[in-house]
């Protein structure tokens, strides 16, 4: 159904599967039923879903007021990567997660990285909103059956299905367990030569690199 522009159309919001490729569409379904799918530039319009009362008839005060509580503050993050790649752009990124403030380098474990790393991921695919998941993946590993599900199962069913995107942890958890030269060179190669980026950076720098990253120029690293 087209929609008229200046013709406000209220409904709520739910989402359907694409029936090409699978992919999860958000969008709105007004009363009549119809799916109105939203994409970057799409105008909406919010209201209340509150049914007024009939004349004559009584409203009931809502849920009671409550005092504001005063919430947890929310916990500090800063970027981890293996110490001997964090002079190597591409290799940041590679392996590069966010873990919570106060955290010694020291401490990092396989697991902990390997929750670090499922989080990144899930992270890029819920930031990816331009193009279908399942058109990502068949690019690069013809498999877009894999993007079913919330960002969170997609990340899953990617980590259960495909060995490259699961290698990044082995590497860093072997070199973590023992950080011998063979666990080093694994970890480091095949280093990118000739990319004007590589320098030492601050957490900041490194932090702005991880939050511009797409899930498709990291699947490239892969």
């Amino acid at each position: 159904m087209e929609i008229k522009r200046g013709m406000p159309l209220t409904g709520i919001v739910t989402a359907k599967k694409c029936p090409s490729c699978g992919h999860h569409e958000v969008g709105f379904t007004t009363k009549d039923g119809t799916f109105h799918p939203l994409s970057p530039g799409t105008r909406i319009q919010i209201m209340e879903d509150h049914v007024p009362p009939e004349p004559g008839s009584v409203e009931l005060d809502p849920a009671p007021q409550k005092f504001p509580q005063a919430s947890e503050p929310e916990p500090e993050y800063r970027p981890w990567v293996p110490g001997p790649v964090k002079g190597d752009r591409l290799l940041r990124l590679k392996y590069g997660v966010m873990v919570k403030e106060g955290l010694n380098p020291d401490q990092m474990s396989g697991e902990m990285f390997e929750a670090a790393y499922m989080e990144k991921l899930h992270g890029l695919i819920e930031r990816e909103i331009y193009t279908p998941v399942a058109v990502i993946l068949d690019r690069f590993f013809v498999a877009p059956h894999i993007a079913s599900g919330n960002p969170k199962e997609i990340a899953f069913n990617m980590w259960q299905e495909l060995e490259e995107i699961r290698k990044p942890v082995e590497l860093v958890t072997a070199w973590l367990d023992d950080p011998n030269q063979e666990h080093l060179f694994n970890l480091i190669r095949p280093k990118p030569r000739g990319d004007p980026a590589d320098k030492p950076v601050s957490d900041e720098e490194m932090k702005e690199e991880l939050e511009q990253l797409t899930l498709e120029g990291f699947l490239e690293l892969l």
